[in-house]
């Protein structure tokens, strides 16, 4: 039995039985906190602590050689378990739930069972302990014992998963910055403490050589831990779902260091870059991923954007880039459909323009002169059966389709230059020009100013007056009005003739429609000019009755 009046006992077991109370009450505290992150490991992590603690004062206190080694053997479970529940801590707290799967924590905690199984039967074998027995160290009275291979094998395994844990907290560090610092700082100083009592106990450097800190240092341990979690905040939902997000995200993500060197791939990067990029120099994995590529660049036949990003410390200083790659294959290739389609609208717009030369120059040509010999032919002698006079009607319906086509050639090219256009003025101006007879115009609503192509408004006009002349008669009345609605402006050609059927109002506008015997290409012409200015036609029945062509969405130039 210890000496339990020399000071150095007493100290010892003051601190083991206060470590013991601390861990076994806070770790019961942790456990009814244990939803969050890491919190069930360092409930049980604080409860194995403060268990061994006590058993270790029990112990040294012991009058009896049975009394210690049942003190021991009772302790061995909670000691070996100890290990094993920081590395799972480390891989909750660092965000890698993913690597938590019942085969691995099975295989962590194997070891640890087998220990302790060989610990308290080696008293047969000595694998994991040898020659236990009481051993006098000055005023302690202690079990005294060796280390046999498996008990060798098992400290090794312990340190490793003690410095494995501490390299994922520095890790999340590296990934996370400055915005984690406390966090992963004070778990670090943690770990410390057990990692120095275990060199302080298996090496003699002191005058108690057989003297155990590590129950006190795990109790102390458990208590930085529980501060962690429960008093910081540990880093929950935020580090794990950025991780996640990462991960999972269909866009490859690429970390490079200060040094050029790749850091850090997420799956999609890892899928179009070489199996050994992590480590490797950017520059010669990616020659093309550097600041200032120009967009987008082919990678295994994707087409990819580049958005990179600085890596800072609060300094300023160069710490590296993040490289997000947008896969852009699919708006690339509907890029090139739409530059192909534009060519081939462009070299339609050619042979369209072509024809419309060859309508003009070399249609009319002929058609002037064969209008000439009919207009001769009646000037010199009779046409008792009408013949001359329906070749002349031909003739002159011809002329309309030819001015017709040219015009249409025109009509739906894009407007590149808008200018300030009076609508009253244009519609007054466009109906005198036109040979009206007793037609009469009535133009009501005011003015407005719009942005619009003159020439085209105006033939827009005129195909609209000559509907109603062709449709409704020389004494046709034709009303405007122009009404304007803030920024938009809307002009209505209506007439008293006898108006659209409601079941062909969709159709009349298309190309070849004509309800009256005509060309079919004046609305037509209406249509293509209206689309090209990007306003919206509309047919209704007029106040009198008649038809109603409504353009809406004219911008006005005073807005």
């Amino acid at each position: 039995m210890s000496d339990l009046g020399a000071l150095p006992v007493q100290a010892y077991l003051t601190a083991c039985l206060l470590a013991g109370g601390i861990g076994l009450w806070l770790g019961r505290v942790a456990w009814r906190e244990r939803d969050e992150p890491g919190g069930i490991e360092v409930a049980l992590y604080l409860l194995c602590g403060g268990g061994a603690s006590l058993l270790y004062a029990l112990q040294v206190a012991a009058s009896g050689e049975v009394a210690m080694t049942v003190a021991l053997n009772l302790s061995t479970p909670l000691l070996g378990a100890l290990p094993v529940l920081w590395i799972l801590f480390a891989l909750a707290f660092t965000g890698r739930d993913r690597w938590r799967t019942e085969n691995r924590i099975v295989a962590l905690a194997t070891p640890a069972f087998v220990w302790v199984l060989l610990a308290w039967s080696s008293g047969t074998h000595g694998l994991a302990r040898r020659s236990v027995t009481p051993v006098t160290d000055g005023p302690f009275t202690l079990l005294g014992y060796g280390l046999g291979p498996a008990g060798g094998l098992f400290v090794l395994l312990g340190y490793a998963l003690c410095v494995a844990g501490a390299f994922l907290v520095v890790d999340l560090y590296e990934r996370t910055g400055n915005r984690y610092r406390l966090q992963t700082f004070v778990v670090l100083l943690g770990t410390l403490f057990p990692f120095l009592a275990g060199i302080a106990t298996f090496v003699d450097v002191g005058s108690y050589a057989n003297l155990s800190w590590l129950p006190t240092a795990f109790v102390i341990h458990g208590v930085f831990l529980y501060g962690t979690v429960f008093w910081l905040g540990t880093l929950d939902a935020a580090v794990v779902a950025r991780d996640t997000a990462v991960e999972v995200m269909q866009d490859p993500v690429i970390v490079s260091g200060s040094d050029g060197r790749i850091r850090d791939l997420n799956p999609a990067a890892e899928a179009i870059l070489p199996p050994d990029a992590v480590g490797s120099s950017l520059s010669e994995v990616f020659p093309r991923l550097e600041v200032g590529v120009e967009h987008p660049i082919a990678i295994g036949g994707r087409q990819f954007d580049i958005q990179e990003n600085p890596i800072t410390d609060p300094r300023g200083t160069d710490r590296g880039h993040v490289f997000l790659l947008r896969d852009v294959t699919a708006r690339e290739e509907r890029q090139a459909e739409l530059e192909r389609r534009e060519a081939e609208l462009e070299r339609q717009n050619e042979r369209l323009e072509e024809f419309a030369g060859v309508v003009s120059h070399d249609l009319r040509n002929p058609l002037a002169a064969a209008s000439a010999g009919v207009e001769l032919a009646r000037q010199r002698g009779d046409d008792p059966d009408g013949a001359l006079e329906r070749a002349a009607n031909a003739h002159e319906r011809m002329d309309d389709m030819i001015e017709g086509l040219l015009a249409l050639a025109t009509a739906g090219e894009t407007v590149d230059e808008l200018d300030r256009v009076s609508l009253d003025g244009t519609v007054r101006r466009v109906w005198s020009r036109l040979e009206t007879a007793e037609a009469t115009l009535t133009v009501g609503g005011g003015d407005a100013t719009v942005l619009a192509d003159r020439d085209r408004l105006e033939q827009l006009v005129s195909n609209l007056f000559r509907n109603a002349v062709d449709h409704a008669g020389e004494d046709v009345a034709v009303t405007v009005t122009i009404e304007a609605d803030g920024d938009r402006v809307a002009l209505a050609v209506g007439d008293d003739g006898p108006g659209v059927p409601a079941a062909e109002r969709e159709r009349v506008t298309e190309r070849g429609v004509s309800l009256g015997g005509g060309t079919g290409l004046g609305l037509a012409i209406v249509g293509d000019i209206v689309e090209a200015h990007g306003w919206s036609l509309s047919v209704a029945e007029s106040d009198a009755g008649g038809a109603e062509f409504v353009i809406e969405g004219m911008e006005a130039a005073d807005a």
